[in-house]
């Protein structure tokens, strides 16, 4: 078990029917895939979902079966390694808080992470994703000049965006609390590129709940759950290949995102999306935990499936087109290269309102799943699923994620036949082609004594 806990293979509990008790097994759902000095885990065994079943989870594991093991392959038959990197410098995510991201793409792709202040350029040939991951400080022009320029020569960048200075310590602390936006400086590269990150916070009835203290009980704080909206589950788009059947992405304090009307034949997919029960609040909101101690009616939650991340493909204008100042000039010729005004091929972005989506917690030198919700206990395990598809889906370059779009279904045996008949079926498949056999032979020994007898 430590052995394979080293590798990321994990066991699962399974309740297994013995007679007319529960039984609780440990099981390894996982398959190895081994290349060379190389090797993949690969999970056979799909989580059960929010309000899920276990025949569904089943009929899902057998869905992304095909998809699971020859995108495992692909990977491990790569001559060359891709390259991801994190921006750091401007307030983003830490290492220690997309550690388990990067081990879990460390055993067939390198990643690292770059300071674009202390470059030139970041070169698309060598590096085929970057993650901009929730800056909280504003980007200098010289910067979003290089991802530019980036984006211009066939680069594929993921967004994962926060729009306001806001937790749940920060409402401890202030309440009510208007949130100040963050600064990032982006709002206009995006623009030109076709999406807008909205200056809002949605609301979803379909949420992860947080603690609240109702009471002392001999010295010490008695908390409970309770539904926190700005906490939204946000479901998979079921029509894209990259997002279908994934579980339920567990966000934070999320904006909605609009994609814009753009001149350019640019390829507009919704990935993320708030429930059929959610709305919004546009900046500047005020934020309370009163909020917890009124009755959430449905219809006030009118505003369905708002979209939280959308990925955008195609050939990108720059933003700096008739704007080239002598600074960039300069930078420009430093590594003897010229301003390129428009994509010279298809690059792929995605935008999300989001940038926690991808964090694990780091607390006492231990690394969480990523999705983890310390307080209800559970992972959610689409928060997994849906930057590996992304990051799958970027560098696929055999139509591979179609395999997700296969359709299996199961013929699940009828439980309550099968607890009361199930004994007289396994005696008659245990013994039925032992009688067979054995009639077979009397007549066989009958009809060759009675031909050759005489």
């Amino acid at each position: 078990r430590q052995q394979l806990s080293k590798d990321g293979i994990f066991p699962r509990n399974l309740l297994v029917t013995e007679g007319t008790q529960r039984v609780e097994k440990l099981i390894y759902p996982y398959a190895i895939i081994k290349y060379g000095e190389r090797k993949i885990p690969v999970n056979l065994l799909e989580a059960i979902g929010r309000g899920g079943s276990e025949e569904e989870a089943l009929n899902k594991s057998v869905k992304l079966l095909e998809f699971k093991l020859s995108s495992a392959l692909n990977k491990l038959f790569l001559e060359e390694q891709p390259v991801i990197l994190f921006t750091e410098g401007n307030g983003e995510l830490r290492e220690e808080q997309t550690a388990k991201l990067e081990t879990d793409l460390g055993s067939t792709i390198i990643t690292g992470r770059i300071n674009i202040d202390s470059i030139y350029q970041i070169d698309a040939e060598k590096v085929d994703i970057l993650i901009v991951a929730k800056p909280t400080r504003k980007l200098s022009t010289r910067s979003k000049f290089i991802i530019d320029q980036y984006i211009m020569s066939g680069g594929n960048v993921i967004w994962l965006i926060d729009q306001f200075h806001v937790n749940l310590d920060s409402i401890n602390l202030k309440s009510p609390y208007v949130p100040r936006p963050i600064e990032h400086g982006l709002d206009d590269l995006f623009f030109k590129y076709g999406v807008r990150i909205n200056k809002d916070l949605v609301l979803d009835l379909e949420n992860s709940k947080i603690p609240q203290v109702i009471g002392m009980q001999g010295g010490q704080a008695q908390q409970q759950l309770f539904p926190w909206v700005y906490h939204p589950l946000l479901q998979g788009n079921p029509n894209s290949t990259i997002v279908r059947n994934i579980d339920r992405v567990s966000s934070t304090f999320a904006s909605s995102v609009t994609p814009l009307d753009n001149p350019l034949e640019l390829s507009y997919t919704t990935l993320l999306t708030t429930s059929n029960y959610s709305r919004f609040q546009l900046y500047p909101m005020r934020l309370s935990f009163d909020i917890l101690k009124l009755e959430q009616r449905p219809e006030a939650y009118n505003k369905k499936f708002l979209p939280v991340a959308i990925m955008v493909e195609g050939e990108f204008e720059s933003l700096y087109k008739n704007r080239v100042t002598e600074s960039m000039t300069q930078a420009l010729n430093q590594i003897n290269a010229s301003f390129v005004e428009k994509s010279k091929k298809k690059s792929i972005q995605v935008f999300a309102g989001d940038g926690d989506i991808i964090k694990n917690l780091f607390v006492k030198g231990r690394i969480s799943p990523i999705g983890f919700n310390k307080w209800e206990g559970i992972t959610y395990s689409g928060n997994n699923e849906f930057i590996m598809n992304i990051i799958d889906y970027i560098l696929d370059d055999y139509g591979l994620m179609e395999a997700r779009t296969k359709n299996v279904k199961l013929r699940l045996l009828d439980q309550v036949k099968l607890q009361e008949e199930g004994l007289k079926w396994q005696i008659i498949n245990l013994l039925g082609p032992i009688v067979f056999v054995l009639l077979f032979a009397l007549i066989f020994s009958y009809i060759r004594k009675k031909r050759f007898g005489s």
